[in-house]
């Protein structure tokens, strides 16, 4: 697992690494302005560099960065910021070092836009406003030049908390950053702004946590060790029942996807609940899962209230299913109307197991949230952005500039968890907030939602804590389409291939288990 801090928190792990642990700021400088180098070695071998410095420690960075290059043979642009009173000490000291290297600083831009490698040192983490005048013109005077484009720490003009882009923003190809990625760097449409990333190791480690952790995280291949065991004598009430409450006329698709990859992912036995029409197809494509039907056939009456719909007419082979079940699927495909409406209220009334969330349900769920807060089962719930704006009620423009904050207040006003899906899917519950890096464009299609429900439901099945297994199957979701993107392309993927590359994640879970047999595991960042 890795950790992903936001600005306040990065600075105060700068402060305490500097202050408690007695590192000087000048020695985590100098291996900043190292690391950054290295990458930009990597791209450009040799040739002209130019370098855009503020008057703060990211500026002193990219001085030091300049020095460097210069000492590696690279002719050296260096433009500054005049003085406005803010340089900090780092900074004039960087200055007077490149000055005894004979190194020229201007503060004016270069009329010649041809540079093999243009650095931008002008912010770092800390902006948080729109960048106006002299630096608004500059990071355009940046984004013209020719060349590969770096920032070091994180673009001008990008929020290092949100990913929000301030009107002029630094568009680099490369971004080095130090210590820990930062939340921005992973959403939206700061993501895209960064390029490529490199997180870099400047000495600054988990120990200048002081015990505070941060509060977000991402998990790796390390992290798949997290899935149970399966138990050698194990058999199918060993690993647990998944009912999904899914499909509906002419959406039998979503039950099929969600009960295929809840058994991919190891749970024992899936129950379907679905409208009667789906019999056929599901018991030929998935002759594995047991079938409860229901005829929809109830007048679309809306005069009563939900409540007095529910008491006229609870499903006795509902509740049958709801007892026998381990965790439940409720949603995909079930559509909006009287009879979904009744379904999903009794399942949130008589659920004393962990419930999955998603989709149709969601969307009823929004016109009643007094159930969310009715319900004493735990709650998943995976909502994409329109659903999310519904249950919110704003809207998904407004929704989009602040994903982070949606999830985690939703979250913590109804007591679940909420794994908000995006480009980068972010959940959060009470342990925390994890941002999704695996995964790829290519799970773009109708379907992927439906079996990440069906991931997380099999993992709660075999007895994961509902929210470890919401983060968990999130990254395993992702995992499962960046592989299929491999096989299929990023054009092709459907969602029956996410699920037949849930096996192969799966496999690779039970190969770190082997490995650990007989090697240790090393470096391995600290867990929540």
């Amino acid at each position: 697992m890795q950790w992903i801090v936001t600005s306040e928190e990065m600075k105060a792990l700068d402060r305490t690494t500097i202050e408690h642990f007695q590192v000087p700021s000048i020695v985590l400088m100098e291996r900043a302005a190292l690391c950054f180098t290295k990458e930009v070695i990597k791209k450009v071998p040799c040739g002209h560099i130019l370098a855009v410095c503020g008057n703060g420690n990211n500026g002193a960075d990219g001085l030091a960065a300049a020095r460097l290059l210069h000492q590696k043979g690279y002719e050296v642009t260096v433009v500054q910021a005049m003085d406005n009173g803010r340089r900090t000490k780092e900074n004039q000291l960087q200055r007077d070092i490149l000055k005894r290297y004979g190194i020229h600083i201007t503060e004016q831009l270069p009329k010649e836009q041809r540079f093999d490698c243009v650095a931008d040192a002008l912010f770092g983490v800390g902006l948080s406003r729109e960048p106006k005048g002299m630096y608004a013109e500059w990071i355009s005077y940046m984004n013209a030049c020719s060349g590969l484009k770096a920032a070091i720490d994180m673009p001008s003009g990008v929020s290092s908390d949100n990913g929000e882009a301030y009107g002029t923003a630094f568009y680099a190809d490369l971004t080095v950053t130090f210590a820990y990625t930062k939340a921005g760097q992973l959403l939206y449409p700061g993501r895209m702004l960064c390029g490529e990333l490199v997180t870099a190791d400047i000495g600054i480690t988990d120990a200048s946590f002081l015990h505070q952790k941060p509060s977000a995280f991402t998990y790796d291949m390390t992290d798949l060790k997290r899935i149970p065991p399966r138990h050698p004598r194990g058999n199918k009430g060993t690993f647990g029942h998944v009912l999904a409450v899914a499909g509906s006329k002419n959406m039998a698709g979503a039950a099929l996807f969600c009960a295929q990859a809840a058994y991919c992912t190891g749970c024992g036995l899936v129950k379907i609940y679905t409208e009667k029409e789906n019999r056929v197809m599901l018991q030929s494509t998935l002759p594995e899962a047991i079938l409860s039907v229901y005829q929809d056939d109830l007048p679309q009456d809306d005069s009563k209230t939900l409540s007095a719909q529910i008491a006229a007419g609870l499903d006795a082979s509902l509740e049958e299913a709801i007892h026998w079940a381990d965790v439940i699927i409720l949603g995909p495909g079930i559509g909006q109307g009287k009879k979904a409406r009744q379904i999903v209220a009794q399942v949130m009334k008589q659920a004393a197991v962990p419930v999955v969330a998603d989709a149709d349900a969601l969307n009823i769920l929004a016109e009643h949230l007094d159930l969310l807060k009715q319900a004493f089962a735990p709650l998943v719930i995976t909502p994409h952005l329109g659903e999310m704006a519904r249950l919110c009620k704003t809207d998904t423009n407004a929704l989009k500039q602040s994903v982070r904050q949606a999830a985690e207040q939703f979250a913590k006003t109804y007591g679940l968890t909420c794994v908000l899906k995006d480009a980068t899917t972010v959940t959060a519950g009470a342990g925390g907030t994890s941002f999704q890096t695996a995964g790829c464009s290519a799970m773009a299609k109708g379907g992927s939602g439906d079996v990440l429900a069906g991931i997380i439901a099999g993992l709660i099945a075999q007895g994961m804590v509902p929210e470890e297994a919401a983060h968990l199957g999130v990254y395993v979701h992702g995992l499962a389409g960046s592989r299929a993107a491999r096989i299929k392309g990023s054009y092709s993927v459907l969602a029956r291939d996410l699920i037949d590359a849930v096996g192969a994640v799966m496999e690779c879970r039970e190969e770190s288990e082997e490995e650990t047999k007989t090697i240790p595991i090393t470096g391995r960042r600290a867990t929540v």
